[in-house]
């Protein structure tokens, strides 16, 4: 008969030997590595979620890939998205892009369509309404949206509009084929995608100086702003949506501290009309004029950033600059003025200097930010414009 030291020395060495061998089926964890703008991000991921291609890219098929992934160890990639989302503060277009960046990554030798479902399937785990269509040996991802953005596939469902991400990705559409929906919604109750700017992403900055330069009654003033090209490089890419978007969008840290401050020190305590007519001359003469399809080929609305980087610019991206230096500057309310050809801004002023447009109770002045070009005349509609009917794009809260 054994004794006890003898059974204790057995039973620890079996324990010891069930946890060697629970070590060794676990599944094994690696990692790539994202270059994602200025950061490296590191994404790992379980052998489990390398799992095998549906059958056919037919519903049933399609349904029973879901449920696998949803039992593979999927969370480990989850996880890793959802923390970089939080830490580089991306908005819902800059978390997709890592998303498709690991993914392409990770499945790099998988087929297109194959990544697609993989990427629908996290994109409903992120918890966004989804939807999926098929064709043949293609898929396509959707996911809801109340942007509006154009030049974009869209579809419909139950009321709703779904933006094309994949058709987006792959700049490819199907429009003249019939496409098959998908009869399984994975998130039902999942988030709408916003291509909006209410905040900028907290990635390290990608500093450039430029020179800027113009003249106001006669004086010249010089100004060396930084811009983070990280914003630029992100534009490149991105969906068109509604011009309000673009006049919105802050400036990053960096412009606002290097432009904003010397500005400022220009206007100084000025009167108040001549500190709108600082900021609008800026606006006019700093910048070369070119409308986006001889300076891009395309339609290019821009952020504020974009424009202090490219040397041509329109009057939609002028407006966004001028919004927001008196955003900044001199706190007044504004509306976005959008004639049929041109959009301008007018700014609330207790003291008449021109003809007024009334809102809510406010008296608005049109400054134009495109011109007349080296000219300081503001309060006066554009010339050209004075009997062209007009809309209010957007009025600043």
């Amino acid at each position: 008969m054994l004794n006890k030291p003898i059974l204790s020395f057995f039973f620890l060495f079996f324990c010891l030997l069930l946890q060697v061998e629970a070590v060794g089926k676990s599944p094994s964890i690696k990692q790539v590595n994202i270059a994602f703008y200025t950061e490296n991000i590191v994404i790992p991921y379980s052998d489990e979620i390398l799992i095998s291609n549906p059958r056919k890219l037919v519903e049933e098929d399609i349904v029973a890939f879901y449920k696998r992934m949803n039992r593979a160890s999927h969370r480990t990639i989850l996880n890793a998205i959802t923390k970089s989302k939080q830490r580089y503060q991306l908005n819902d277009w800059l978390t997709y892009e890592l998303l498709k960046r690991s993914i392409d990554a990770i499945y790099r030798q998988k087929s297109k369509s194959y990544k697609v479902l993989v990427t629908w399937f996290f994109m409903s785990k992120l918890n966004y309404d989804t939807r999926l269509t098929f064709v043949g040996r293609e898929a396509f991802l959707y996911v809801k949206t109340k942007d509006n953005i154009y030049e974009t596939p869209l579809i419909e469902d139950d009321g709703n509009h779904f933006l094309g991400l994949s058709e987006l990705q792959y700049k490819k559409t199907n429009r003249n084929r019939a496409i098959y929906l998908l009869n399984f919604i994975a998130a039902p109750n999942g988030n709408s995608f916003s291509l909006g700017f209410n905040w900028l992403p907290s990635l390290r900055p990608n500093i450039e100086r430029k020179q800027f330069r113009f003249n106001w009654r006669g004086t010249d003033y010089n100004l060396s702003v930084e811009l983070d090209k990280n914003l630029v490089d992100i534009m490149k890419k991105y969906p068109i949506i509604d011009e309000s978007g673009y006049i919105v969008a802050p400036f990053s840290k960096h412009l606002e501290n290097s432009l904003l401050a010397q500005l400022e020190k220009i206007i100084g305590n000025k009167p108040l009309r001549h500190q709108l007519e600082i900021l609008a001359t800026f606006t006019r003469s700093a910048f070369q004029y070119k409308e986006d399809e001889q300076a891009f080929g395309r339609s290019k609305p821009m952020i504020r950033e974009e424009v202090f980087f490219y040397p041509y610019s329109d009057c939609e991206d002028r407006s966004a600059v001028f919004y927001g230096l008196v955003q900044e500057l001199l706190h007044l309310p504004m509306l976005v003025i959008a004639f049929p050809d041109h959009l301008t801004i007018a700014v609330a002023l207790e003291e008449p200097i021109g003809p007024a447009i009334t809102y809510k109770g406010k008296k608005y002045y049109i400054c134009d930010p495109t011109g007349p070009n080296n000219s300081a005349e503001i309060g006066n509609i554009p010339r050209g414009y004075e009997r062209k009917s007009f809309e209010i794009l957007y009025a600043s809260r």
